[in-house]
């Protein structure tokens, strides 16, 4: 991926998965992965890695595993006119962000891809719905 697609969010995909490789079970199979400027998401036979990288230097990584299980719902939002991005929205359970006010709520997912490449969200949306939610 170039520096230019990187900087302005291009997805590869089939990016590097060699950062869970440790995790992976001995049946446990990647589907597809895409490869965002600094983060991933991974779609196994057993649920969704997100890799989060953290930080200027990039040594801090926070890779989050949501199983099979706990993945609900999925939403695909096209860009506007005035937008340059298409959201993907992923509704799991046990991701809790805690409330200013207290107590928590479950967020889904989110990542943003850019217009132009449509296809792979929807390729990732027919992934989830297929793997995830219609078995």
């Amino acid at each position: 991926m170039g520096f230019l697609s990187q900087v302005i969010g291009h997805a590869d995909i089939g990016g590097d998965i060699s950062i869970i490789e440790e995790y992976l079970f001995e049946n446990e199979t990647v589907i597809q992965s895409f490869h965002f400027l600094r983060d991933s998401i991974i779609l196994t036979n057993l649920g969704i890695y997100l890799v989060d990288i953290q930080g200027l230097s990039g040594k801090k990584v926070e890779v989050k595993f949501f199983p099979k299980k706990t993945i609900r719902t999925i939403s695909f939002e096209t860009a506007g006119t005035f937008d340059i991005d298409a959201d993907i929205k992923i509704g799991v359970t046990n991701n809790p962000e805690i409330l200013p006010e207290g107590g928590s709520v479950n967020v889904p997912i989110t990542f943003k891809v850019p217009s132009n490449q449509t296809q792979e969200a929807k390729q990732i949306v027919k992934l989830i719905k297929k793997h995830y939610l219609c078995d």
